[in-house]
C-alpha cells in the first residue's frame, strides 16, 4: 500500500479493555505509517473500541494550518466511536431500500473527512485524515472525490477492510467500487452520459420555480450509474430526475416497483437534512469546516450527499456497487461546476 512516510516509533497506539489480536494491531502500525494512509486508525468490534493509532506526534506530516493535534486524542475517539454507533443505525434506516447492508461511511467536510468501512457485520475499520478538502471558489473548483489526500484515504481504508475480509476468507463486498473502478479518470463530458430511446421514455422529473437545477439533473442520469437526483432545501425536494422505470433497473430490483423505489429515495432525500446535522455534530470533534459531501455505500450501489448551500444541498442513487466512484465522480463534477460559474448557492 505504498511506500512508509513515517517510522515505526512515531506511532502512537491506544488498546482498549479488551485484548485486541496483536497481528491485527502490528498491521495497523504498518497501515497507518504508509504514504496515503489515513493519519488515524482504529478498530471497533460489536460495540467494543477496540485500539486505534495514530501518526500525530509526528507533526511534519502535517501542514501548519491543520489541526491534528496529539491534545486532541480524546476527540478523535469519542468522534470515531460515535460514527461507528452512526453506521450501525443508518443500517437499519436504509435497511428499507432493500440494496443490502451499509458498508461504508464517508464525511467530507472541509478541513478533512472521516471514513468508517464494515469488515463483517459491526465489525468495522474507522479513520480519519487531515487537511485541506473543499473546493475553491472561481475555475479552480475541485472535484470533491477526487481531493488527493481524501482519495487516498478512502482507497487505503476500503483496502484494510477487503484484507480483513480476505484473512476470513469471505470475498470483498467492493467497497467505493474501488476493485472495479476505471485505472484514469474521464474528462467530464458537457453532455452527460450517453442518452438512448430506453432512458429517455424512463426519465420521470418533476422541478419547482426554487430550483434552478432541474433541467441539468437529466443529462447525469444513467442505468449503470446515477438512477435518481434530488436537489433539496431545507429537506423539501424542489426538483427530481429518475430513470428507475427503466428496464435495467427494474431487473436489478423485481421485487420492489418503480413507484414504491421512488418514493422510498424521496425519503432518504428529505431525511438528509436530519442526517447531516447529526453526521456534522459529530464530526465536528475531529475534522474543522463545513460538511460538504456524505457517501453512504451499500452493497449495491450507494447514496450521496452534496452541500450546494447553507439550505441547498443535491442527493444521487446508484444501484450498481461497480460504479459507485463514478457515480460519486459525476455529481462531484456538477457541483464544482456549480462552484466554479458561481451558481448563486452561497456559502
Amino acid at each position: 500500500m505504498g511506500e512508509h512516510r513515517t517510522n515505526r516509533a512515531s506511532v502512537h497506539e491506544w488498546a482498549g479493555s479488551r485484548s485486541a489480536e496483536q497481528d491485527t494491531v502490528s498491521a495497523f502500525h504498518d497501515y497507518v505509517c504508509r504514504w496515503g494512509g489515513p493519519h488515524y486508525l482504529a478498530k471497533y468490534d460489536h460495540g467494543v473500541y477496540e485500539f486505534a493509532v495514530d501518526v500525530l506526534d509526528d507533526q511534519e506530516l502535517f501542514s501548519s494550518g491543520s489541526d491534528a493535534s496529539p491534545d486532541r486524542r480524546h476527540f478523535y475517539q469519542a468522534a470515531a466511536q460515535q460514527l461507528a454507533f452512526m453506521m450501525t443505525a443508518l443500517d437499519q434506516r436504509l435497511s428499507e431500500l432493500e440494496t443490502g447492508r451499509l458498508i461504508r461511511l464517508v464525511l467530507h467536510a472541509e478541513r478533512g473527512a472521516m471514513f468508517c468501512v464494515s469488515a463483517t457485520p459491526k465489525n468495522y475499520v474507522l479513520a480519519i485524515v487531515f487537511g485541506a478538502a473543499a473546493a475553491v471558489k472561481g475555475r479552480a473548483a475541485r472535484v470533491l472525490p477526487q481531493v488527493g489526500i481524501v482519495r487516498d484515504a478512502d482507497m487505503f481504508v476500503s483496502g484494510i477492510a477487503d484484507g480483513i475480509r480476505d484473512r476470513l476468507g469471505v470475498p470483498s463486498l467492493n467497497p467505493g467500487g474501488w476493485r472495479t473502478a476505471l485505472p484514469t479518470v474521464d474528462p467530464p463530458s458537457p453532455e452527460g452520459p450517453p442518452r438512448d430511446d430506453a432512458v429517455r421514455s424512463a426519465l420521470q422529473r418533476r422541478s419547482s420555480p426554487l430550483s434552478t437545477l432541474g433541467g441539468r439533473l437529466p443529462d447525469l442520469l444513467s442505468p449503470d450509474e446515477l438512477v435518481y437526483l434530488a436537489h433539496c432545501r431545507t429537506g423539501d425536494i424542489v426538483a427530481e430526475a429518475d430513470i428507475l422505470d427503466h428496464e435495467q433497473i427494474v431487473e436489478l430490483r423485481p421485487h420492489l416497483p418503480p413507484r414504491a423505489m421512488r418514493t422510498l429515495y424521496r425519503h432518504v432525500a428529505e431525511e438528509f437534512a436530519t442526517f447531516t446535522r447529526q453526521l456534522s455534530q459529530l464530526a465536528r470533534q475531529a475534522i474543522r469546516g463545513r460538511m460538504l459531501r456524505i457517501v453512504l455505500d451499500v452493497e449495491q450501489g450507494a447514496l450521496y450527499y452534496y452541500r450546494l448551500g447553507p439550505r441547498d444541498y443535491l442527493v444521487g442513487v446508484t444501484v450498481n456497487q461497480k460504479r459507485v466512484s463514478q457515480s460519486d465522480r459525476r455529481m462531484g463534477e456538477l457541483v464544482a461546476d456549480l462552484v466554479g460559474a458561481g451558481a448563486g448557492f452561497g456559502q
